[in-house]
């Protein structure tokens, strides 16, 4: 009988992890690499949108989840180039940004010139008139 539950729970857990939505954020294109973003943002003339964060942060995953996982910000987004790095990584860009807490939202020029440094959490709605007010001051 022990083994009958036991195979049922098994089952169920595997179920349950199969049926996972995957994480929010990989609805966005993110790119790892400052210089690689820089020169496609160039190429494509666009602005830069970076996301710093930290593994520990639960503002950040939050974030990940609510905000990046939103199906209107993920097709915003396509009209920047996007960017996540972790800040405990990279901690000399995080500088350069004058990077304080976590999340934090960095916004580009394509050329690397700031437009605008924006800590904190938004939910989806807010982040996506953010990210229409940016565009518009291009």
């Amino acid at each position: 009988m022990k083994k009958i539950w036991l195979g049922l729970l098994f089952v169920l857990l595997v179920g349950c992890v199969q049926s996972q939505p995957p994480a929010a954020a990989e609805n966005i294109a993110w790119l790892r690499d400052f210089s690689e973003a820089k020169a496609l943002a160039t190429a494509q003339n666009k602005p830069i949108l970076i996301d710093f964060y930290t593994d520990w942060c639960g503002w950040c995953k939050r974030l990940d989840k609510e905000t990046y996982g939103n199906k209107d910000v993920a097709e915003f987004s396509r009209q920047f180039v996007c960017l996540k790095i972790n800040a405990e990584q990279n901690q000399a860009l995080a500088e350069q940004y004058k990077v304080r807490g976590f999340p934090t939202t960095v916004f580009l020029k394509s050329d690397g010139t700031l437009i605008e440094t924006v800590p904190g959490y938004f939910p989806a709605d807010q982040f996506l008139e953010l990210l229409k007010r940016i565009k518009a001051k291009l």
